[in-house]
C-alpha cells in the first residue's frame, strides 16, 4: 500500500504547475494604437475597424483598453481577444459604463466551439470566468448607447496541455509502477 501511495504522490508532483498570466496594459504604454495589439499572450482586435485606446483615456481604466467607434470617438466597438494558448480561470473588469452601455460576451473554448454568451447591461463589475474551464477566445459585442465601455485587470492561468508524446512516458511509468505492486504482493 505505501508503495502504491508513493507511486501515486510521484505521479501527481511530475504534473506541470498552473501559470499565472496578465494582460498588462501599462507596460505596453498608453496611446491610440492600430486595430489590432499582440501583448502577453494575446492579441486584441477591434474588429468594428477602429483603433485600439489604451490607458487612462480607455473608460477611466489605466490599465485597460477600449475599442474606439471607427467614426465617433468612443469606446462602442467590437473587440476580439484571441489567447495564443488556452487559458483558464480567467476574470477582468469592465469599465466606464453609462446608462445605455451593453456588452453580449461570447466565449470560445478549445475547438473554437461556443461556450456560451453573456450579456453585461449594469455599472463596473468584476466578470469571473473561472467556471467555463479552457478559453482560447472572446468576443465582445458592443451595442452600447452611451459612451462604451472599456476592460482591464485580466488575470488568468495558462491551461497545461500534455502532448501524447509527453503523455505516453507517464502512462508507461504508471502501468510499471502498478506492476511492481503486483509482483512484490505475490
Amino acid at each position: 500500500m505505501k508503495t502504491f501511495l508513493l507511486a501515486g504522490a510521484l505521479m501527481a508532483a511530475s504534473t506541470g504547475l498552473a501559470q499565472a498570466g496578465t494582460l498588462d496594459f501599462v507596460a505596453f504604454g498608453a496611446g491610440t494604437y492600430g486595430s489590432s495589439i499582440s501583448l502577453g499572450g494575446a492579441t486584441i482586435t477591434n474588429t468594428s475597424g477602429g483603433n485600439i485606446l489604451v490607458g487612462a483615456g480607455a473608460a477611466g481604466a489605466a490599465d485597460g483598453f477600449c475599442s474606439l467607434n471607427p467614426t465617433v470617438f468612443n469606446c462602442e466597438a467590437d473587440t476580439e481577444i484571441a489567447f495564443s494558448s488556452a487559458v483558464k480561470n480567467l476574470s477582468f473588469d469592465i469599465d466606464g459604463s453609462h446608462s445605455g452601455d451593453a456588452v453580449a460576451l461570447s466565449i470560445y473554448g478549445l475547438g473554437n466551439l461556443l461556450i456560451t454568451t453573456l450579456n453585461f447591461s449594469t455599472p463596473d463589475q468584476t466578470v469571473d470566468l473561472s467556471s467555463y474551464g479552457a478559453i482560447t477566445r472572446l468576443l465582445f459585442d458592443d451595442s452600447s448607447t452611451g459612451a462604451g465601455v472599456g476592460y482591464s485587470t485580466f488575470t488568468f492561468d495558462l491551461v497545461n496541455q500534455v502532448p501524447v508524446p509527453a503523455g505516453l512516458p507517464l502512462m508507461v511509468g504508471g502501468l510499471a509502477a502498478f506492476g511492481a505492486l503486483r509482483r512484490k504482493k505475490a
